[in-house]
């Protein structure tokens, strides 16, 4: 059985980077562009579940 989490994850140009956030846990990663700082927030909110996460976010937002 696949469990389905609800996370979100805005992504906000700044710079030459990309900052990525999971506000409903609390995470904040980086990445040189959107996909990476999105890939980087994947595998930081795996740890921090303990699962994958094989939906991916329900939500992705760019600012």
């Amino acid at each position: 059985m696949a469990i389905w989490f609800p996370f979100s994850a805005t992504i906000v140009q700044e710079g030459d980077s990309c900052i990525s956030i999971c506000p409903e846990a609390d995470i904040t990663c980086r990445g040189e562009t959107a996909e990476e700082a999105v890939a980087n927030l994947k595998k930081e909110v795996e740890k921090f579940l303990g699962e994958e996460l094989p939906q991916g976010f329900s939500k992705i937002v760019f600012y």
